[in-house]
C-alpha cells in the first residue's frame, strides 16, 4: 500500500489495485481476532461514505507504517482505540479515525 498527498492506494496479492482519494477517506476501522501472534490478526478497513470497506490490508502491509504516520495527523483520528486495537488478542473492531467527528 501507498500514500501520496492525493491518495491511497491498496495492490492486493493478485495485482489488483484500488485506490481512495484522501478527501474520499471518511472511517479507518480496525479490526483484530485471535490468531496472532502466529496469524495476521490486525486488518485495516478504509470506508468513504457507504457502509461497506472501499479496501483494506494487513497490519504487515508496506506502506503501513507511513500510513497510521499520516492518520495520527488526522482529525478524528483516536490513538486510544489505535493502542487498544494493537494489544487485542480477541476478535473485536476498533473505529481509530472518523473524519467526521473532529478531533480526537
Amino acid at each position: 500500500m501507498s500514500i501520496s498527498d492525493q491518495e491511497i492506494v491498496i495492490c492486493d496479492d493478485t495485482g489488483t489495485q484500488r485506490a481512495l482519494s484522501l478527501p474520499d477517506l471518511h472511517r479507518v476501522v480496525i479490526a483484530t481476532d485471535d490468531s496472532g501472534p502466529w496469524g495476521a490478526d490486525v486488518i485495516y478497513l478504509l470506508y468513504s461514505a457507504g457502509d461497506d470497506p472501499v479496501c483494506l490490508f494487513p497490519l504487515e502491509a508496506a506502506g503501513c507504517d507511513a500510513f497510521v504516520a499520516w492518520m495520527s495527523e488526522q482529525p478524528g483520528f483516536d490513538a486510544r482505540e489505535l493502542g487498544k486495537a494493537m494489544a487485542a488478542t480477541h476478535v473485536a473492531s476498533f473505529v481509530v479515525l472518523d473524519r467526521r467527528r473532529g478531533p480526537g
